[in-house]
């Protein structure tokens, strides 16, 4: 395969998945020397403006993760580049710095150059600081480089640039720089951190092992920026599962971490789908994002009232499946009497569920992308750009497409699934979808209490 051959599959490649995970690039036979290329694709602006719908606008983004699996140092300099230039766009604020811990230690000093830099826009900064906090993710022994690094910035800082000094708060966190404690004071003393990123002075020491409690009370964050007062979520009963698994997917929920029950619940359904089973041991940390970003539960209660509601909707989801009766948890909306569907959070959760699939046959493959064009449609910026240029009529006929197409992806594998795992049985009788409320409205449960 020569070298256009390589440029022209990353052309082709398409839209990135938002799971976090990447293909193996190396794979199409990338090697050093392919670098030139690989720089000249990411420095194509002419792509930054490509239709949105096509493959070639993805191009850049495939690039410098090649770039990143190569560790090639050569491409440090065109990579810090792109930093100012895509500054607000929310991939590269996120894959960029990865690209540089995987480049590691000969990314550090200009790294650290750009951060001092105050030319820069302040998110192209962020980027810089990120990256350098991703090397010491990456190649511990370069931690207390990183930590000098991010101190010599702290005693001669940018005052202007309050959630960079703020950002910057939480990465020493993430590092417990704890020998940078007179730094830290130094700088909360200049009167520059946005304290919404990663708390104040006061909570950053309990954090760090400085103090136990606070002595002064925690600042208000939200009447810092004249925003009302959110009402603390209520503790749901027991009874209630859906409620629970709510209450503490916000709770303890993230970025990365599924967003709700109607999320969960086509989380769920893709690993009713699968052709083997999916562990618990597997799927319970990727609710959340991956085992590193679990909760810090404050006690067993909590876990065991969220993992009893989570396996009884996981339990409902295989158990009618098998018996030819899912529904899925669609969320529904009112507005002037008329109730709409809403199906983007569920479309997520099941392609969540996809990602943990084990690789599939090429035939398998082609099937279940098939299955998944309806669902695609409503969890990724491709299919929203067609959503938009469509009718109301025309966005319900495609969601009414998705339980169709999961009932014939379940079917498929049916038969792999069977040799391979035996259905867990939900004992417990809960409401169904299409019950009665319990709360007394007179209207179904998916329509009333569950929504």
């Amino acid at each position: 395969m020569n070298q256009t051959d390589k440029i022209r599959i990353l052309l082709e490649l398409g839209e990135a998945d938002r799971s976090g995970s990447w293909p193996d690039y190396l794979q199409y036979g990338f090697d050093e020397t392919d670098v030139p290329d690989l720089l000249n694709l990411i420095s194509d602006e002419s792509l930054d403006q490509a239709d949105s719908k096509s493959s070639e606008v993805w191009a850049p983004l495939h690039a410098w993760r090649t770039l990143g699996k190569l560790g090639s140092s050569t491409a440090i300099t065109t990579l810090i580049a792109l930093f100012d230039r895509l500054h607000d766009d929310d991939w590269a604020l996120s894959e960029l710095p990865k690209v540089m811990g995987m480049l590691g230690e000969p990314a550090i000093t200009p790294l650290a150059g750009f951060l001092h830099d105050t030319r820069q826009k302040e998110f192209a900064r962020v980027m810089a600081m990120d990256g350098l906090a991703e090397i010491a993710k990456r190649q511990p022994e370069s931690r207390g480089q990183i930590i000098q690094t991010y101190r010599g910035y702290m005693q001669k800082p940018d005052r202007l640039v309050f959630t960079l000094n703020g950002l910057l708060i939480g990465r020493l966190l993430d590092l417990n720089a704890r020998e940078a404690i007179a730094d830290i004071r130094q700088f909360f003393a200049q009167d520059c951190v946005d304290i919404t990123c990663a708390g104040d002075l006061e909570e950053v020491e309990i954090e760090l092992g400085f103090r136990h409690e606070r002595t002064t009370p925690k600042p208000d964050y939200g009447q810092l920026y004249g925003l009302d007062p959110l009402p603390a979520p209520e503790i749901p009963e027991q009874d209630n599962g859906v409620d629970t698994i709510n209450f503490y997917l916000m709770r303890y929920g993230h970025d990365d971490s599924i967003l709700d029950v109607s999320e969960l619940d086509g989380f769920f359904a893709a690993l009713a789908c699968a052709p083997n089973t999916v562990l618990p041991s597997r799927w319970m940390p990727a609710i959340w994002g991956g085992e590193d970003k679990t909760p810090a539960w404050q006690d067993k209660d909590e876990i065991d009232a969220f993992s009893s509601a989570t396996f009884t909707l996981y339990n409902e989801a295989m158990q009618s499946m098998h018996e030819n009766s899912y529904e899925a948890l669609f969320l529904e909306h009112e507005v002037e009497g008329k109730i709409h569907t809403i199906v983007d959070e569920w479309c997520n959760g099941f392609l969540r569920g996809i990602n943990l699939w084990d690789p599939l046959a090429a035939a398998d493959a082609a099937l279940t992308e098939e299955c998944l064009q309806s669902i695609r449609l409503f969890a990724t910026e491709a299919g929203f750009s067609q959503l938009d240029a469509m009718s109301e009529d025309e966005v319900v006929a495609r969601q009414q497409l998705i339980e169709p197409a999961v009932h014939r992806l379940f079917l498929h594998f049916f038969e792999q699934r069977k040799q391979s795992s035996v259905p867990y049985v939900n004992e417990n009788r809960k409401v169904g979808r299409n019950d009665p409320c319990p709360c007394g409205s007179g209207l179904k449960f998916k329509r009333c209490c569950l929504h």
